[in-house]
């Protein structure tokens, strides 16, 4: 068995269906090849320690048996990694402690989904490291439970990204579904608006508007799913003028739910001015990420009109493999 083991796990953009996929409806999310990574070290006893720079956390020590005990980390930065200590060490059994380090190609105030990749690295790493052959389902129930038990929710499409890699059609309604598309060729340009978005406010926002209109709600719900029904197919067939067409529905639909802001809106309609075949705002909603669709002869256009509206291009590219070992020493 390793030693010392590194890992990494993709970030991710959400393509079509949010909001609609927190109430049990399917959507579309690829992978970001923009990275965390996580080095794990077996240390012999029975402690843990943490360094996760990027949120705030250095030097975090404790013993095992206090990770994330009566639902409280040490630090607020270590939650999610306690989190999965626990759970790995309830459902799978921890042999010895643990040292573990985290970096990120990608800010955390991107929206890429840094939670539920560190999630996917630590539960794979510890796995790896005490030499147990986790299959991928397996690996995202455990992190399932270990973003529940932090969050008390979560539909689980960010996870799925980070375990699996590509493009995926996901589906957290019983029976779950996580399908991987072929999208080789998707054109995807993607922005910061510079506003980190608060997710749960947002998320929170969209259930009181469905408590006070769920008629309403529930029908933009069924658009939405409508949409990631066509928008698998434009995908799976290249279809780069209708898939654009999906995502400025999407975008209108998220700004029927109240969660489109003027920073999202300015850099939506920028993209579209310049050429992109459609452009939304991915994920909550409230800042973070907007995605636009732009072959090679409209890439530059639309980068430069984002760019000038105010946006931070994300270079980096979809379909990205899913969570792996990078480097592992044995003993």
């Amino acid at each position: 068995m390793p030693s010392t083991i590194h890992v990494s796990a993709p970030g991710k953009l959400m393509l079509l269906g949010e909001h609609a996929v927190v109430h049990g409806r399917p959507c579309l999310v690829t992978a970001m090849d923009s990275r965390l990574h996580m080095t794990l070290t077996r240390t012999g006893d029975d402690r843990f320690t943490i360094d996760a720079p990027d949120v705030g956390a250095s030097g975090v020590t404790g013993r095992l048996a206090d990770a994330f005990r009566d639902g409280r980390a040490l630090a607020q930065g270590t939650r999610f990694i306690e989190s999965a200590l626990r759970v790995f060490a309830e459902q799978i059994g921890l042999e010895s402690g643990v040292s573990i380090a985290t970096r990120s190609d990608f800010s955390s105030q991107l929206g890429l989904g840094s939670s539920s990749a560190t999630v996917a690295c630590a539960l794979f790493g510890l796995a790896r490291l005490q030499g147990v052959d986790l299959a991928p389902d397996r690996l995202f129930d455990l992190g399932l439970e270990t973003i529940r038990r932090v969050q008390g929710t979560g539909s689980g499409f960010d996870l799925a990204a980070a375990t699996f890699g590509g493009t995926l059609y996901y589906e957290s309604a019983a029976p779950r579904r996580i399908e991987p598309l072929d999208a080789p060729g998707l054109p995807l340009v993607a922005a910061y608006s510079g506003i980190k978005a608060d997710t749960a406010t947002y998320v929170g926002r969209v259930s009181a508007r469905l408590a006070a209109y769920p008629a309403t709600v529930e029908h933009i719900f069924e658009a939405m799913h409508a949409l990631v029904i066509a928008g698998r197919e434009a995908l799976t067939q290249g279809d780069w003028a209708q898939l654009g067409e999906l995502l400025d529905m999407q975008h209108g639909l998220a700004h029927a739910l109240s969660v489109d802001i003027p920073q999202t809106a300015t850099l939506v309609f920028a993209a579209r001015a310049a050429g992109a075949y459609g452009a939304k705002l991915s994920g909550a909603g409230g800042g973070d990420c907007v995605i636009a669709l732009a072959t090679d002869d409209r890439r530059a256009d639309v980068e430069r009109a984002l760019e000038a509206a105010g946006g931070t291009l994300v270079r980096v590219p979809p379909n990205a493999p899913g969570v792996r070992v990078e480097v592992e020493s044995a003993l």
